[in-house]
């Protein structure tokens, strides 16, 4: 039920703080066969107390890896296991003396073959899934195992794992000789689990200042308390104002931050996304989208501008955002005094986030929708397997020679891509949004060709635009592509084989087969659903098919 915040008395407002520290399930849900999951997703709200007794544990695991000599960890995870460690790894870095962190989220061949240039003697492995049973942290365990295997008699030495308790992960660090198993609290969803052993682990292997982070959020924490008036809560501020706006159906929620916190985003984006997106309902995070003139803008956004306190005002956002303002649309600004403010921002965004998910009226902790591409993906391996071929046909464009092929919704366009292109463009409203999953390695190219699209969408269409690599977004903003409002519209890409890559040691075919049917799926699942989805199949120069493709897309977007 839809809960509009402008419409509660300021008693009912403090109420609706106190029953979230009391952990009160009917916030977000009047199913009582709801309840019990939910009351089991909320342990972020005191993890923070029960952390600070492991602080010294976490702190010591760190030195002990630089003192073991290893100068690089790999941190093989997903979603919620992984996104926080790699905030932190590109905006703090290695300490000096401290190795450098490498996630390693994708099932990309080349990223792996990356992980594998580098000396494995000295690299240590993060095995990270809460469930323990998560595909793609299987296979890159499998295969790394594997390769360690061949290098020294004692390959548990080289391996750690953060799960829960009772997992298969679990027992298989006992069964391996993992060097350390760190068990998680059962109460915390992985997408709220950056200030437990998921996040801080990878921090103290970067040698990072834990108690400071920590820190930083119990502060930020106990300004969100009930006791703090609702005007004065940043929590409450700031989930009333995401809740606000999406019971409106301003649901775009564009992210705005100054350059060192801007890898913020990713976490950011997979908390919002997953929290929100469900029952055609949700906040679409923007991220990552370069700063236009506020006329291009459609009228449901929204802006959140971190900025941080030492940026000099040439530098910074301030005009834009005052021109935002000018132009009456709505923008919140969050200051950071310096970087380990982001463990406040941890806990100010858990909390506005759950809270604005009660405003719109959606469970802030399931995931009903992410099951359908995992099955979809499971088929196509299945199909590929037995048959020896992957059940997927693709259009030949006869000008640009791209191979494609289009979802049902958009099957009448065969005559070509451009056409295809135009019949998303001319449904898609201003309002809707067109997201690009590109299935590729993690290319600055890549990441400069789409952005170029990105704008020329927004330019010439007016609709915002979104960006997530796969198979990692599956992991992020995957539920509410399938969830979430129905004013989407996708492009996945994927490529043809550079070459022949190695089988998977217990998975009967390699990474890229492994990609591939993860973009397969997710396009099947897309499609049941009706949502308008193409599937570009680049050729094995995925930066020049990429950009061949811009340039379709720019021509159908001006037409």
């Amino acid at each position: 039920m839809i809960v509009r915040p402008d419409k509660l008395s300021d008693k009912e407002r403090q109420k609706t703080i106190a029953r979230l520290w009391e952990k009160d399930p009917s916030l977000w849900s009047s199913r009582e066969e709801d309840f019990e999951l939910i009351k089991n997703r909320l342990g972020w709200l005191d993890v923070i107390d029960r952390i600070q007794d492991k602080l010294d544990e976490i702190k010591e695991f760190g030195h002990s890896v630089k003192r073991d000599g290893f100068k690089r960890v790999c941190l093989l995870g997903m979603g919620g296991s992984s996104l926080f460690a790699l905030v932190i790894s590109q905006i703090f870095g290695p300490a000096e003396g401290f190795p450098e962190l490498v996630v390693l989220d994708t099932t990309d061949p080349e990223e792996i073959e990356k992980v594998m240039a580098s000396d494995l003697e000295k690299t240590l492995f993060i095995v990270a899934s809460k469930s323990g049973t998560t595909t793609e942290v299987q296979a890159l365990f499998n295969y790394f195992w594997d390769k360690v295997s061949k290098i020294t008699d004692k390959p548990g030495g080289h391996f750690v794992a953060i799960t829960d308790p009772g997992t298969p992960l679990e027992k298989l660090s006992e069964e391996r000789g993992f060097s350390r198993c760190f068990l998680n609290y059962p109460d915390i969803g992985g997408r709220y689990s950056a200030l437990s052993y998921f996040g801080l682990i990878p921090a103290s292997v970067l040698g990072m200042d834990i108690e400071l982070l920590v820190e930083r959020a119990d502060e930020m924490r106990k300004r969100c308390r009930p006791e703090v008036p609702f005007n004065e809560n940043p929590g409450y501020i700031l989930g009333a104002f995401m809740g606000l706006f999406g019971c409106q159906s301003r649901d775009k929620l564009t992210i705005l931050a100054d350059p060192p916190v801007k890898p913020f985003g990713l976490w950011l984006e997979q908390l919002i996304a997953e929290s929100s997106g469900k029952d055609t309902l949700g906040l679409v995070p923007v991220v990552g989208e370069s700063t236009g003139i506020p006329g291009f803008y459609g009228g449901e956004r929204i802006f959140v501008y971190m900025r941080m306190k030492d940026t000099p005002k040439e530098s910074s956002l301030d005009t834009f955002v005052e021109e935002l303002k000018e132009a009456d649309f709505p923008v919140e600004v969050l200051f950071l005094n310096d970087l380990y403010d982001i463990g406040a921002q941890v806990f100010l965004w858990e909390f506005a986030t759950a809270l604005a998910c009660h405003f719109i009226g959606v469970n802030a902790f399931n995931e009903p929708d992410v099951k359908v591409a995992k099955e979809m993906t499971r088929h196509t391996l299945d199909h590929y397997i037995k048959e020896g071929k992957m059940p997927v046909k693709f259009w030949v464009d006869p000008q640009s020679q791209i191979n494609f092929r289009p979802s049902h919704t958009l099957a009448q366009s065969m005559k070509g891509l451009a056409r295809t292109l135009r019949d998303i463009f001319n449904v898609l409203p201003t309002w809707g949004y067109l997201g690009f999953l590109p299935y590729l390695p993690y290319d600055p190219v890549v990441d400069e060709v789409i952005a170029e699209m990105r704008h020329i969408v927004r330019q010439e269409r007016g609709c915002a635009t979104v960006m997530g690599y796969g198979p990692r977004y599956l992991h992020s903003t995957g539920q509410l592509h399938k969830g979430g409002p129905i004013s989407g519209a996708f492009l996945i890409f994927t490529r043809k084989r550079a070459k022949d890559y190695e089988p998977v040691p217990g998975f009967g075919v390699s990474f890229w087969h492994i990609q591939f049917a993860q973009a397969v799926g997710d396009f099947e699942a897309l499609s049941q659903l009706n949502r308008r989805v193409i599937h570009v199949h680049l050729p094995s120069d995925y930066r020049l098919g990429l950009r061949s493709f811009g340039k379709v897309l720019s021509r159908a977007a001006r037409l």
